[in-house]
């Protein structure tokens, strides 16, 4: 591919893949610790993403929507939340 196509295909992107990458641990870890924002995210992440003023495109949302193991990770995620003791660090959950 040359330069003006990877510059063209930029400029359709809202960020890079470092900050993908960002993004997507910074979903995770507020879904890990926020059961109500793991629900929302699972049913609806555009909305969940964008309350985090986070843009999601097409491929992201297809990533979650249909990529992501909803069921696997809500069996374990109780026990990880319970795990973490957050009432003894945050009020807000």
């Amino acid at each position: 591919m040359d330069q003006n196509q990877d510059a063209a295909d930029q400029e359709h992107e809202p960020y890079g893949f470092m900050e993908r990458e960002l993004i997507f641990k910074l979903l995770a870890s507020h879904a890990l610790v926020d059961a109500d924002f793991y629900d929302w995210l699972r049913e609806d992440p555009e909305s969940a993403a964008a309350e985090l003023h986070i843009r999601l495109t097409d491929e992201d949302l297809e990533y979650l929507k249909n990529v992501v193991e909803w069921d696997r990770i809500t069996e374990l995620s109780k026990p990880i939340r319970d795990s973490l003791h957050l009432d003894m660090v945050t009020n807000s959950w």
